[in-house]
């Protein structure tokens, strides 16, 4: 086979072929190992208790199979005769491919360790915290490893870090106070993070805002306003800020007067007071204690003084409405008269 020793830009096609054969069989290889990982390692994994091994199985299938498709590619250029030229755009093409998917693979499995060692934490505490926590450290952890990833690089495509690192030492200070708001906002951010005045999904009153914590950066917080604003204030004022978290009150304090007419008799008034414990026992999440006080006399009307409370922060308005329809009806079965106000014309 004289034909397969035929030259073309210093490679003989038995060359190509052996290159094309080994680039083949790579691709071929790399989907073997993924499906086996998929159907087998993975498989075991989800058999077992722990999820740890669950975690590594199905972080490492992806990177893995490029990993082998990657070496067979780097194996396959190598079998070839290629000019110089050629050669210093290739080599540190595989550099940068290998250093790229490397840095990949550490922050999926960084950030999957993450997931999973904060998850367990999460579960004797708040799912809020959690969430905070997961976003904050994976921005963190992905920040981290790209520059490091980013000097590794530098280092094997031939530079010299040393003074690169030098030169970034000299422009420190200058660096340090262009970026002094961002580097509060961090530590604004930790504040937050570490002393928790709020959580995601808690609802605030903050830099006099009300509304619901939609997300924690690292950079800002984001929250809802109740008539559906969204408004960012940067992390650098949580430290010095005052912050009224709503949704950590134990119990909603609800007080109103009640005012019936004045021919009311007093048996009368202590079945109203009967009545109006009974309505607020009767609503789902009030809490057991109720005052209902016979206060003073009104212009046009007796008036009765209510304080409950509503366990559950989530069904305020919800309760105050089935407390105030109980009452209502039940008022109207005793026949006791609410007062209405009065108006009085003089003539001349």
């Amino acid at each position: 086979m004289e034909w397969l020793e035929i030259v073309f830009w210093n490679n003989s096609i038995k060359d190509y072929l052996i290159f094309v054969g080994l680039l083949m069989g790579a691709w071929v290889f790399a989907l073997i190992i993924g499906r086996i990982l998929r159907r087998y390692v993975i498989k075991r994994a989800q058999d077992t208790k722990s999820k740890l091994d669950d975690l590594l199985a199905g972080v490492g299938v992806k990177p893995l199979a490029m990993i082998v498709f990657l070496a067979g590619l780097h194996v396959a250029v190598k079998a070839l005769t290629i000019p110089e030229w050629l050669a210093n755009v290739v080599w540190p093409a595989f550099i940068v491919a290998w250093t790229i998917l490397g840095a990949l693979s550490v922050v999926r499995l960084l950030n999957g360790l993450l997931v999973h060692y904060i998850q367990r934490y999460a579960e004797s505490s708040q799912e809020g915290l959690y969430i905070q926590m997961t976003g904050m450290l994976r921005s963190a952890i992905g920040l981290t490893v790209w520059i490091i990833a980013g000097l590794f690089l530098i280092a094997n495509l031939g530079f010299d870090v040393s003074s690169l690192l030098a030169g970034l030492g000299l422009g420190g200070i200058a660096l340090a106070m262009a970026s002094k708001d961002t580097l509060s906002n961090i530590f604004g951010s930790f504040t937050i993070l570490v002393n928790g005045p709020f959580r995601i999904g808690e609802s605030v009153t903050y830099k006099g805002h009300s509304g619901t914590v939609e997300a924690i950066g690292l950079r800002d917080t984001r929250i809802r306003t109740w008539n559906g604003n969204l408004v960012t204030i940067p992390n650098s004022l949580a430290p010095t800020s005052v912050v009224e978290n709503i949704s950590r009150r134990p119990r909603f304090r609800v007080k109103f007067n009640l005012e019936i007419v004045y021919d009311t008799s007093t048996a009368k008034i202590e079945r109203a007071k009967e009545l109006i414990n009974e309505a607020v026992q009767a609503e789902e999440g009030t809490g057991e204690k109720v005052n209902v006080h016979f206060v003073g006399f009104g212009e046009s009307a007796l008036e009765l003084q209510v304080i409950y409370y509503i366990e559950d922060s989530s069904r305020i308005l919800d309760g105050q409405h089935g407390v105030n329809r109980r009452i209502k009806e039940s008022f109207a079965k005793e026949g006791i008269q609410m007062a209405y106000k009065t108006v009085t014309v003089k003539q001349s």
